[in-house]
């Protein structure tokens, strides 16, 4: 089956932390699927689809953490759950861009 999607999927394997819409407790989770307008993630904490979350990208390579305000859980299901973005400033927008092109050459030429 070809899927067909506007924006492309990398994988990747990075730390995510998350919260929910109250910001009270962050959890952690394991990214591993990234495009420019989505995650998904695999975590022990389980997320409700149509709940909404707050994503920090902890990528050392770029220096400064890419924080995404507001993303919508679009599904959840056996420990993993898919976001789309909905909330993302410029410059983390630009550094999510930075990261999205290093992580297709790494999975294009792994080391």
């Amino acid at each position: 089956m070809i899927e067909c999607r506007e924006y492309p999927r990398t994988p990747v394997d990075m730390p995510v932390f998350f919260s929910g819409t109250n910001k009270a407790v962050l959890r952690e989770g394991t990214m591993f699927d990234l495009s420019a307008r989505g995650c998904a993630v695999t975590s022990l904490s389980s997320v409700q689809a149509g709940s909404t979350v707050s994503i920090l990208i902890r990528e050392t390579n770029l220096g400064s953490p890419i924080t995404i305000e507001s993303a919508a859980v679009r599904w959840s299901g056996s420990g993993e759950f898919g976001v789309e973005f909905l909330d993302l400033s410029e410059i983390d927008h630009r550094h999510l861009q930075r990261l999205l092109e290093a992580a297709s050459m790494d999975s294009i030429h792994p080391h």
